[in-house]
């Protein structure tokens, strides 16, 4: 939500009417009971007339189905309208305020001068004219206002955007690189040195590929499923090695989603989540399944079988994913769960027609 700063601009077009207004009834000089009143009136009209017009134009901002050319005319339309009948009905009370005879015609005269002679125009005429002025001023003021303002709201966006991006960064590389994965990967390939030295070159050959991954593609925006699919691979065989039939990976993804495009990591994470929030074992296994569904999506779906006690939930593993699709102008991952399944949808970006993987401008290349 847009917070429009336009409170001293708000005090300042009432202020300086009103002023005018005790200046032109001289209330100054003999402040009898008509002219306070009419005083009165004319300030009313002015708050009226400033924060109605203020009400629908940032008001319609807020209806969706209003299209920026047709909203600009609905509000110009609406403001004429409702500043023309506030004007309308100021003027009648004023005019007709200290008459018996309530005169519903009311003669005004415009200002302009003709053959020596000021034409008279009637109610409506003149609360359109003054209506006239006095709201375009208003939109123009209330609209370069709200365009400050949206402009300083997407540059703190983006601020706190590129700093969800490195808090991302930087828990993804703690994902990987911290010192409990470090020891227990050590020390499995450690053990399978001794035991089994076929299986302890393919282990290390796993952990190589995912560090090679993590290096190569935690500062790109984007990189192709069908990477991300292989690096899983890789990360899974190095928990399976751990944790052996505990844990079970199926991946279900028809070739032809293979070259769509998502944030890099983000199925690491959501295993990480997954392993991280539940209890392996061979009687209760961890079943995670990645699934190419309708709509272009990707689902990652695990049982839940929680770990016994407390396991902290920052949550900055799903925070961390919703930020990099914000950054690309897209709709985030939803989440769904029930007693037996965590589930997360997360959206395919198509790649572009000419075979560039970049969706957006300024995005950083993916790495082949």
């Amino acid at each position: 939500m847009i917070k429009v700063r336009d409170k001293w601009f708000r005090i300042l077009i009432v202020v300086l009417p009103f002023l005018l207004v005790i200046y032109a009834n001289k209330i100054y000089l003999r402040a009898d009971t008509a002219k306070i009143l009419r005083t009165l009136i004319s300030l009313a009209c002015i708050l009226l007339i400033t924060e109605g017009n203020r009400f629908i134009i940032y008001r319609s901002r807020a209806q969706t189905w209003l299209k920026p050319p047709f909203r600009i005319w609905a509000v110009i339309v609406a403001g004429l309208a409702y500043s023309t009948v506030v004007l309308a009905l100021s003027t009648f009370i004023q005019v007709n305020f200290l008459s018996d005879q309530v005169d519903v015609t009311v003669h005004i005269k415009s200002g302009v001068t003709i053959n020596n002679n000021q034409i008279a125009v009637g109610l409506w005429g003149y609360a359109f004219f003054n209506a006239f002025f006095a709201f375009f001023f208003l939109l123009v003021g209330f609209e370069t206002l709200y365009h400050y303002a949206k402009l300083r709201y997407t540059e703190k966006e983006n601020e706190q955007l590129e700093k969800d991006k490195l808090r991302a960064e930087l828990n993804q590389l703690k994902g990987i690189v911290n010192p409990h994965f470090l020891f227990n990967n050590l020390n499995s390939l450690s053990s399978l040195i001794g035991e089994n030295p076929v299986r302890a070159e393919a282990f290390l050959d796993e952990l190589t590929k995912v560090f090679r991954y993590l290096l190569r593609n935690n500062q790109t925006e984007l990189t192709i499923l069908g990477q991300e699919l292989q690096f899983i691979q890789s990360y899974y065989h190095l928990l399976q090695t751990r944790y052996g039939n505990g844990i079970d990976l199926k991946i279900q993804v028809d070739k032809k989603y293979e070259e769509w495009l998502l944030p890099p990591l983000t199925l690491q994470l959501l295993v990480e989540n997954a392993v991280k929030h539940n209890r392996l074992q061979k009687e209760h296994p961890l079943n995670i399944e990645i699934i190419a569904a309708t709509g272009n999506t990707l689902i990652v779906r695990n049982t839940i079988f929680k770990r016994e006690g407390l396991v902290e939930s920052t949550g900055f593993g799903l925070q961390n994913i919703n930020a990099r699709y914000k950054m690309l102008n897209l709709p985030g991952v939803s989440i769904e769960k029930d007693h037996w399944h965590f589930t997360v949808t997360i959206p395919l970006i198509e790649p572009r027609a000419d075979g560039q993987q970049v969706t957006e401008p300024g995005l950083m290349p993916v790495s082949s």
